[in-house]
C-alpha cells in the first residue's frame, strides 16, 4: 500500500524558528540591504543624493528610502515569497539571495507590519496582522477528494494614492508596530543603538563610501574606511575571475593599534560579510602557514568577491559568514593563503628584532596610508602577487628608532614649486632639505 505523507511547512515554523537563526541588529541591516540593492539598480557607481533614513523606538520600527522601490510584479512573484522561486530572475550585484531576508526580519520584530513601495508604475501598500495571517487558511481537498484546511501563505495588497503616501519619492517605507516585548526593550536601550549604529558604519561602510546617506534616529552615520597599506610597502595583490565570480585578493601591511583589527576581511558584492578574522577559515593554522600571533598585529588582508548572479557567492543565509565549502570560495582561498605566506614572511623577519621590533613596527605604524574600500578595489594592480616588504631596512631600526618622522599638509602647488626650486627629487628629499635649511638658519645644531 502506498500514500502521501505531508512535508509542506508551517507558518509556525516560519515565524518562530527560522527568525531564530539572526539577531535583531543584522535583521535590521538585511533590510538596509534591500535599500542599498534599489541604489544600486540606479547607479552603480554613486549614491548621491540617496538616503536610508531609520527610526527606532520602543513602540516602533520605521526604514524609508528613495531607492527607486520595487514594482508590483516583484511583490506579487519574488518579494513576499518564503524563498527564492526557481523562475526568479537573474540577479544583478546584489546581496539577497535566498528570499526570506525582508520577511524575516518583520516577522522578528513585532505584530504588525507595513510595506509601501512606489516606483515610476506601481504604487501599493501591503498591511500585515501578523496573527490574523497566521490563522489565515484556505480549502484544498486531498487525494481522495475530501476537503482540508490548508494555510493561506499570501499577502493582501492594495494600491494607493499619493495623498496617503509616506513616501514623498520613489522608494520604500517599511514600518514594523506592536513589537514584541524584548525587542521594544532593546529599542529603548541606549547600548543597543550604539552598537547598531557601529555595526551599519562597518558592515556597510562601502555602500556610505559610495555617497549614501544613512540616518539613525536622526543622526547621519559615518564612512568607516579600512587603514590596510603601508606606504613604505606594497601589498599582494591577485585579480581574476573563478567561476562566474570577480576575485581581488590584497594582503598587507596595517597599523600597530588595535590587535583585533588584524586579520582578514571579506566583501561579497560591496558587503562586508566576514571581518578581523584569525581562523582556519582563511588560511591562518593551515599548511605551513602558523596561527594568529601578536607578532602579525600589522597583517591585514582584504578580499572582493563580486557576481551579477548573487547565487554563486559563497554566502550564508545570516550575511555573517562565508560557506567555506563553496568550491569558489576554496579556489580563493589559494590566493588567500599565498599573499599570506608572503606577507608574513616579512613579518617573521621583523620578530628576529627581539626588544626592537615593537620600534620598527611603530615606525611602519607612523607611515601608514589610510585609503577606502572604493579605492582599494577600483586602483590598479599595485603588486604581481608579490608582496614588496617596506624601503625602511629592518637592519637600519637601531639608527631609526632614535629618529622622529616630521610631517605636515601644504598646498600641492606651492609644495611643487618649493620642491622644484630646492632641485629636491621628491617630496621626502624636500623635506630633509627644509629641516637641514632651518637648523643651517637657525644654528642651533651646534647649541
Amino acid at each position: 500500500m502506498a500514500g502521501i505523507i505531508n512535508g509542506n511547512p508551517t507558518k509556525v515554523f516560519f515565524i518562530e524558528m527560522l527568525t531564530r537563526d539572526i539577531s535583531i541588529r543584522d535583521a535590521i541591516i538585511d533590510l538596509l540591504d534591500n535599500s542599498i540593492d534599489g541604489a544600486n539598480s540606479i547607479n552603480k557607481n554613486d549614491y548621491s543624493n540617496l538616503e536610508i533614513n531609520v527610526t527606532i523606538n520602543k513602540d516602533e520600527f520605521i526604514v524609508e528610502d528613495n531607492c527607486g522601490g520595487f514594482s508590483l510584479e516583484v511583490a506579487q512573484k519574488y518579494a513576499f515569497r518564503f524563498g527564492r522561486p526557481e523562475d526568479a530572475p537573474t540577479t544583478t550585484g546584489t546581496v539577497g539571495r535566498f528570499g526570506v531576508g525582508m520577511k524575516r526580519a518583520l516577522f522578528k520584530m513585532g505584530k504588525a507590519f507595513e510595506v509601501e513601495s512606489k516606483t515610476q508604475l506601481d504604487h501599493f501598500q501591503v498591511d500585515v496582522d501578523v496573527a490574523n495571517w497566521k490563522d489565515k487558511k484556505i480549502i484544498d481537498h486531498d487525494e481522495n477528494g475530501e476537503e482540508i484546511q490548508k494555510d493561506d501563505w499570501n499577502f493582501n495588497y492594495q494600491e494607493i494614492t499619493q495623498e496617503l503616501s509616506n513616501l514623498q519619492n520613489n522608494g520604500t517605507y517599511i514600518k514594523v508596530s506592536d513589537l514584541y516585548a524584548d525587542v521594544a526593550k532593546l529599542f529603548d536601550d541606549e547600548s543597543f543603538l550604539n552598537d547598531l549604529e557601529d555595526d551599519i558604519e562597518r558592515i556597510l561602510n562601502f555602500s556610505l563610501e559610495k555617497g549614501i546617506t544613512i540616518t539613525l534616529n536622526g543622526k547621519t552615520l559615518s564612512k568607516h574606511g579600512i587603514v590596510l597599506f603601508n606606504e613604505n610597502s606594497k601589498p599582494y595583490l591577485f585579480e581574476g575571475e573563478i567561476d562566474g565570480v570577480n576575485v581581488r585578493v590584497a594582503a598587507g601591511l596595517s597599523h600597530v593599534g588595535d590587535p583585533d583589527a588584524s586579520g582578514w576581511y571579506i566583501y561579497c558584492n560591496n558587503r562586508l560579510v566576514v571581518e578581523k578574522d584569525k581562523s582556519s577559515s582563511t588560511g591562518w593554522r593551515t599548511g605551513n602557514i602558523p596561527k594568529w600571533h601578536v607578532d602579525y598585529v600589522m597583517f591585514k588582508g582584504v578580499v572582493f568577491l563580486d557576481s551579477e548572479d548573487t547565487i554563486k557567492l559563497p554566502l550564508t543565509t545570516t550575511k555573517k559568514g562565508i560557506d567555506t565549502t563553496s568550491d569558489i570560495y576554496q579556489k580563493t582561498l589559494f590566493y588567500m593563503r599565498e599573499g599570506l605566506t608572503s606577507v608574513l614572511t616579512f613579518l617573521k623577519d621583523v620578530r628576529k628584532l627581539g626588544s626592537d621590533a615593537n620600534d620598527y613596527r611603530k615606525l611602519l605604524g607612523e607611515q601608514e596610508d589610510k585609503i577606502t574600500v572604493v579605492d582599494l578595489k577600483t586602483s590598479p594592480v599595485l603588486a604581481a602577487r608579490t608582496f614588496v616588504k617596506p624601503e625602511i631596512n629592518i637592519d637600519e631600526i637601531v639608527v631609526k628608532k632614535d629618529h622622529v618622522r616630521i610631517s605636515y599638509n601644504a598646498n600641492r602647488e606651492l609644495a611643487e614649486l618649493a620642491r622644484a626650486h630646492s632641485e629636491a627629487s621628491n617630496f621626502k628629499q624636500f623635506g630633509e632639505y627644509t629641516f637641514e635649511y632651518y637648523l643651517k638658519m637657525e644654528e642651533i645644531n651646534n647649541e
